[in-house]
């Protein structure tokens, strides 16, 4: 049986509005370990048909859902059930794995679901770093710069920020002659770190800061981070004709 494909629009009808058990597989096109899934899932479905809802979700279209369960590998299974968020699988899995998180589940019935008040997640405040470290010169030397810079925060284990570095490149390709500076948070979490003090600007990756002259001109995180509005954030730092 063919997967069901929902989308950021039908979420809440699909997944949080269904009575019963809901599994939904996050995947992309580019990730390899997602398209080895396809038949398992399909398994799934046919299995399950009538009793669990069984439906994949696109995460380099529907990056509002990706960010409000802050999925950060691909492929990430989530189960619900009557709307509750009861299980997280990330990572390909063999079939049996998937097979006895839903019998499981499909076991407890209600009793497995535990409504859990909504709260704001609490980012920890970065490290201390060194005032006198190569770090923190770095992240000033870039706000200093005399030229309009493009520094761009990525995570290389996350689906969103993925989204937003193709945004990133797009422009980077249509623009040669602007000042970047891709920093890798997992290679570079001290100069990240560094960015934060001196900026005074809360860390988020993804996240593209335009700096100059000490200042930190524009900011994006998440899909905010597009081509189009860093061309119009460019053009708006041009002096006139």
């Amino acid at each position: 049986m063919t997967v069901a494909s929902i989308t950021d629009g039908t979420f809440s009808a699909d997944v949080l509005a269904h009575p019963g058990l809901v599994v939904v597989d996050i995947w992309a096109e580019w990730c390899t370990p997602c398209r080895a899934l396809v038949p398992i899932f399909e398994t799934l479905a046919d299995r399950y048909a009538g009793r669990v809802r069984v439906v994949k979700l696109d995460a380099d279209a529907n990056v509002e859902t990706v960010t409000r369960f802050d999925v950060r590998a691909l492929p990430t299974v989530l189960v619900f059930q009557r709307g509750v968020l009861v299980e997280r699988l990330s990572g390909a899995r063999a079939l049996g794995t998937y097979v006895d998180a839903i019998e499981a589940h499909l076991a407890r019935g209600d009793a497995g679901v535990i409504a859990v008040p909504s709260v704001e997640r609490i980012v920890a405040a970065p490290p201390p770093v060194n005032a006198e470290s190569d770090s923190i010169r770095e992240a000033r030397a870039l706000l200093a710069s005399g030229e309009a810079t493009l520094v761009f925060k990525h995570s290389n284990s996350c689906p969103v920020s993925f989204t937003a570095k193709r945004q990133y490149d797009q422009f980077v390709a249509a623009n040669p002659a602007v000042h970047t500076r891709l920093v890798i948070v997992q290679r570079e979490r001290d100069l990240s770190n560094a960015l934060e003090t001196v900026s005074r600007l809360r860390h988020e990756s993804p996240q593209a800061l335009i700096v100059r002259d000490g200042r930190v001109l524009w900011d994006a995180s998440h899909g905010g981070i597009t081509a189009p509005r860093l061309e119009q954030a460019f053009t708006k730092l041009q002096p006139p004709a």
